[in-house]
Parts: structure tokens; C-alpha cells; sequence
């Protein structure tokens, strides 16, 4: 089930709860354990399609090493599945629907998606994101705010943006590999060059996108900071794999890179809100005065 991924997809759900601004306990922790069991469903089927290939490639993951039989894993993804969608209904009726919807996404990424390169990695994308767009949707709905939700989309497209960027990085990195097996990823497709320029643009987009949810959702210049460093890494480890001798070998160093960017961004955010409630606090305004 990938718990240490499963604390990304936490934190991902958390941000994008606090970053409205409005915030609600019970609906915050509903999300976040819908959201981790649908992605712990998605883990396990993944390693349930991908039996063959982990044979070779990984055979000490539960399955091929006999720990896990197909089956178990199996039952065990659709479990968590349909209990990750269940348990959404409390907050409301579209937040019930989205998991649904991502529920079937995962799935079919696992079975099919994965293989057909952009397809799979626009997938991933909006996969990623969304964990952020369901934090907010969920107090937004639970507290009759739905008309709010515009204010966070900024963000959300940021997050799919440069996690899209990363996708296509990841299939330079990966370029040997696609090619013999016949993924038609954006590398494979148009070359190694196109790729990395792609994702360049793709991650300047997403740094303008993170300038604009700083206006939209009243952010302190703590998310700035952090979105604009990350933001800074990523181009650079992009453009430094683009001179390099061997794109294809680099290319791993500038996904590492982006994923400590975007780890910064949910940080900025957590950390942003968190100084916003601190600086609110009665007990904070006393140390300030003195006591």
C-alpha cells in the first residue's frame, strides 16, 4: 500500500483544506482517510496488473516474492476502494462523487492508462492534484462554501502542471525502457530534446500559476517564498539536463529535484496557514503584549 507515499497524499489533502482558509476538523480528517485508501487501493493494483513485469524488474515486492497472492491484492484494492468512496458520503454527495471518480481513474490507470505514455502521465497528474482540490471540496461542501472552490483552482493547476512536467522527465528518464517496450511517451514520440524543453515551459507555467493563487487565496509571502524556490530548482535541473552530455542519465537528478519542489509548495502551504492561525491565537497575542 505505500504507507510512506500514503503520508504525501495526507499532507496533499490537508493543504488544500487549510488553503482555503476555512477551516473544519471532522470533514479535513474524512478526506484525508478516503483520499489514503483510495490510493492504497491504487498501490495494490497496480502491483496486481503489473505481476509480470515486477517478476523481472522488482521480485521482492509482496506479490512476485509470494508474500501476497494475486487474489489478496486484489480484494484488498477493491476494498479499499469502495470503502475510501463510502466513507466520503457523510461530507456530501459531490465529495462522495469525485472519489468515485478517481477511484475509476486509478484503476484504469493501473490496467490500461500506464502504457499509453502522455495519457498516462496527464493521469498521474490529475491524480496528484486532485488530492489538494478534494481537501477543499470537502470543508468547502461540508460547510455550504462550494461557491469558494474557484479561489483554490490556481493552485490545483499548479500542482498538475509541474506534476505533469515531472511525468514527462520521468519518461526521459525511462527512455531506454519505453522504447523496447513500445510507450508512447512524449520522449519516445518526439525525442529526448522536445521532452525536456516541454516540461520546461510546463514548469514556468506552473510558477505563474503559484504567483496567481498567492493573489486568489490571500497567501503570505511564506507560500511565495517557498513556491518561488522550488519553483527556481526545477528550471534549473530542467536546463542543466537539457546541456548535459547525457539527457537520458541526468534526467533522474531534475525528477528528484521537482519532487523536493513540490514538496516545498505543500510545505509553504502548511507552513503559511499555520503562521495565519498562530498570529490569530488568543495565547499568541498574549506572549506578544507581554502576557
Amino acid at each position: 500500500m505505500r504507507v510512506h507515499n500514503l503520508i504525501g497524499t495526507a499532507l496533499g489533502v490537508l493543504a488544500g483544506a487549510v488553503a482555503l482558509n476555512i477551516i473544519a476538523a471532522t470533514p479535513i480528517i474524512i478526506a484525508i482517510l478516503s483520499a489514503c485508501m483510495i490510493a492504497a487501493a491504487g498501490y495494490a493494483i497496480n502491483d496486481y496488473f503489473d505481476i509480470e513485469i515486477d517478476k523481472i524488474n522488482k521480485p521482492n515486492r509482496p506479490i512476485p516474492s509470494g508474500r501476497v497472492s494475486p487474489r489478496e491484492a486484489l480484494a484488498l484494492s477493491y476494498i479499499l476502494f469502495i470503502a475510501g468512496v463510502l466513507i466520503a458520503l457523510p461530507v456530501g454527495l459531490i465529495t462522495a462523487l469525485f472519489a468515485l471518480i478517481n477511484a475509476i481513474l486509478m484503476y484504469y490507470y493501473s490496467k490500461t492508462l500506464k502504457k499509453m505514455g502522455l495519457i498516462g502521465n496527464i493521469t498521474v497528474a490529475f491524480s496528484t492534484s486532485a488530492t489538494l482540490f478534494y481537501g477543499a471540496l470537502a470543508v468547502a461542501e461540508w460547510l455550504g462554501r462550494i461557491n469558494t472552490l474557484w479561489k483554490v483552482v490556481p493552485l490545483v493547476l499548479m500542482v498538475f502542471t509541474l506534476t505533469l512536467a515531472r511525468e514527462i522527465v520521468k519518461g526521459v528518464e525511462d527512455y531506454i525502457g519505453d522504447s523496447a517496450a513500445g510507450v508512447r511517451t512524449l520522449a519516445v514520440t518526439k525525442g529526448v530534446d522536445y521532452a525536456l524543453k516541454v516540461s520546461a515551459i510546463l514548469t514556468v507555467i506552473a510558477v505563474l500559476l503559484g504567483i496567481l493563487s498567492y493573489y486568489t487565496l490571500g497567501m503570505g509571502l511564506t507560500f511565495l517564498i517557498f513556491i518561488l524556490i522550488g519553483g527556481a530548482l526545477s528550471i534549473y535541473s530542467i536546463i542543466t539536463t537539457i546541456k548535459s552530455e547525457d539527457p537520458i542519465k541526468e534526467a533522474a537528478k531534475a525528477r528528484r529535484a521537482m519532487k523536493i519542489a513540490m514538496f516545498l509548495g505543500l510545505l509553504g502551504i502548511l507552513l503559511d496557514r499555520g503562521i495565519v492561525v498562530l498570529t490569530r491565537s488568543t495565547l499568541f497575542n498574549k506572549f506578544r503584549k507581554g502576557g
